[in-house]
């Protein structure tokens, strides 16, 4: 199971906390319901700044949420 936030930098490490914990009896849920041995909850949460937990290596995906919030101010700047 993959969940993906996208928290202010000050939240993260409680975003992940969070989304750990939120979604795992739903994974035990699905292993008893596809009568797997275990599920695992993969939370990925990158700031809004691109800033990622050190156990994460998403270059891409921090590249990716750089340049959004880079369009976001820019359109916000432009914005008459």
């Amino acid at each position: 199971m993959i969940d993906i936030a996208f928290p202010n930098t000050l939240n993260l490490a409680k975003t992940l906390t969070d989304k750990q914990n939120k979604y795992q009896e739903l994974a035990n849920e699905i292993c008893a319901m596809w009568k797997q041995n275990a599920a695992q909850v993969i939370p990925i949460a990158i700031s809004s700044m691109g800033v990622s937990p050190k156990s994460l290596s998403y270059i891409q995906m921090q590249k990716s949420v750089i340049l959004g919030t880079c369009s976001i101010v820019r359109n916000f700047l432009n914005y008459k």
